[in-house]
């Protein structure tokens, strides 16, 4: 097993560059419902499909083509070199219009909401995770744009950007900055929280007083009032160089560009190394969310194993959260998830550095994400309804495929 570096420091990295096309897009479909159908064909920037929740940005086609599959977790698209959607004028109006507005051009508005605190999170999520940092020195105007949009909806009367100490980071205009060490996971929402407010959040929940927004969604937000257009490209961090992606291009296309070659056994891991999420196959798209790819070599990556918990208490060690993660994945092990609660899960950040740590090299993280979702369904959680098929309707025209 490899050992990382916890840094969250970027140095210099160079100017954001766009990555190659791919013949072939997969559009993520978690949380969405499809309003064309197979066979239809699409320009670039036209809606494919509508999310089902009330935060939950639309999905727009990146580039022309034609619907070759729609799944129930993807939707695939051969590109033809096709033309685009007329841009859109961008909505003047501030408040819920301007909320489903974004919406409605692909932004995830969850974070979109009346408070008397706006923080702007800058801080690394994870170590060699740098997309924020082209953003902050090259993309100032767009990032102001996107925080003057943000702000005709929160409201706030106050704003701070939270930067890690080391890193690049000159305020914005009525914005306090605030440093943190440059260490993971001081990166992370709740964490941010407490060193911006003083205060501990849970994770997951949504404080009456603030709200956050990272670099990342600014720049998508300013530049959808830019340009008119929705949203069809993430920022990631591949192979060292921070690129603009289309959303949808295959993980294993990105790794070969970069000049990996993947290998049995090999991972390629959507994220960090600590609490990204390895991909099912070579031809998973990237989604909107993406701020980087990992490699993870056979050789190099933790091996995790069914050995039983030595109860030697490393992990509780390095918790942020100071919970019991060795316990609470004894209690998903045996199914034992009402039992988990007692020992505070809901408290998780999902950090990952439980299962870096673990001696026995048990998968804690993954033990931890399965209770989770386990009492989500004891709680009688179901995923959003999607739209009726009227709806849809009004959406294209058409009725749902």
């Amino acid at each position: 097993m490899s050992y990382y570096d916890f840094s969250l420091l970027c140095g210099e990295t160079g100017p954001l560059a766009s990555a190659s096309l791919p013949d072939r897009l997969r559009l993520p479909m978690d949380g969405l419902t499809p309003i064309l159908a197979v066979g239809d064909q699409v320009l670039a920037g036209a809606k494919v499909a509508v999310g089902n929740g009330p935060d939950t940005g639309d999905l727009h086609a990146p580039l022309a083509g034609t619907i070759l599959e729609v799944e129930r977790h993807s939707m695939l698209i051969e590109m033809d070199g096709g033309g685009k959607t007329d841009t859109l004028q961008p909505c003047l109006d501030g408040g819920e219009p301007l909320r489903l507005w974004l919406k409605s051009m692909g932004i995830n508005v969850g974070a979109l909401y009346k408070a008397p605190t706006l923080i702007v999170n800058g801080v690394p999520p994870e170590p060699g995770i740098s997309v924020f940092e082209p953003l902050l020195h090259d993309y100032r105007k767009t990032l102001e744009l996107g925080l003057e949009t943000a702000a005709k909806v929160v409201e706030p009367s106050k704003m701070y950007l939270a930067a890690a100490k080391g890193n690049r980071a000159n305020a914005f205009a009525n914005c306090e900055v605030v440093h943190v060490a440059p260490v993971y996971p001081n990166g992370l929402d709740p964490l941010v929280y407490k060193a911006v407010l003083g205060q501990e959040v849970l994770p997951g929940s949504r404080p009456n007083n603030a709200t956050m927004l990272s670099v990342a969604d600014l720049y998508a937000i300013g530049r959808v009032m830019e340009t008119g257009r929705p949203v069809t490209e993430t920022v990631m961090t591949i192979g060292g160089q921070n690129q603009l992606v289309r959303v949808g291009t295959p993980v294993g296309f990105l790794a070969a560009e970069a000049g990996a070659q993947i290998q049995p056994g090999d991972r390629i891991v959507l994220g960090g190394p600590l609490r990204g999420l390895a991909a099912a196959n070579l031809d998973q798209g990237v989604g909107k969310d993406a701020c980087g790819l990992t490699i993870l070599r056979r050789e190099a990556a933790l091996e995790p194993t069914d050995n039983f918990c030595l109860g030697c208490g490393t992990c509780e060690r390095h918790c942020p959260a100071r919970i019991m993660p060795g316990l609470i994945s004894r209690c998903a092990e045996f199914k034992q998830f009402k039992r988990a609660e007692a020992y505070h899960i809901h408290s998780c950040m999902e950090c990952g550095l439980c299962g870096y740590w673990c001696t026995a090299q048990r998968p804690l993280l993954q033990y931890i994400r399965l209770a989770k979702y386990e009492l989500a369904l004891l709680a009688g959680a179901s995923a959003p309804a999607g739209p009726s098929g009227d709806e849809i309707k009004e959406q294209t025209g058409d009725t749902p495929c």
